[in-house]
């Protein structure tokens, strides 16, 4: 049985993609609230031709590290997903895409199954949404 999928995309004006987030990523994994499914990096240049890196492939410290401590289970990028990243982001940019399965919720899914229940909805708010519905 798996939890919940969900993905992000981060974006990163002037291609300064360095890693830095890997750290709190990190974190999550470790502590067994999330698992990494997939994750990799779409760049446009100035001109708007766009590469995608497999994140194994980078040689800073940061992401070796990152990698060997944290493989993703999907390591294959999918072409759709390439092109949704790139159509979001401004030449000269750099996103990553994560894709995370959570783990917490593995239990209260497991639970639901078992009383019978079904899902009849599920969404998200983002705590910015929150804090205006509050004002």
């Amino acid at each position: 049985m798996s939890g919940p999928i969900d993905y992000i995309i981060v974006g990163f004006e002037g291609n300064k993609f360095d890693g830095s987030i890997l750290t709190a990523l990190g974190d999550a994994i470790d502590s067994g609230v999330i698992d990494l499914v997939s994750l990799f990096v779409v760049s446009k240049d100035s001109e708007g031709v766009v590469t995608t890196f497999d994140v194994e492939n980078f040689e800073d410290e940061v992401f070796v590290d990152f990698i060997q401590s944290h493989p993703a289970k999907n390591k294959d990028a999918d072409q759709d997903d390439i092109d949704e990243v790139a159509d979001l982001i401004e030449n000269n940019c750099t996103a990553g895409l994560l894709v995370i399965e959570h783990l917490w919720a593995k239990p209260l899914k497991k639970a639901i199954i078992d009383a019978n229940g079904v899902l009849l909805a599920e969404g998200r708010i983002h705590p910015e949404a929150m804090q205006e519905l509050d004002n």
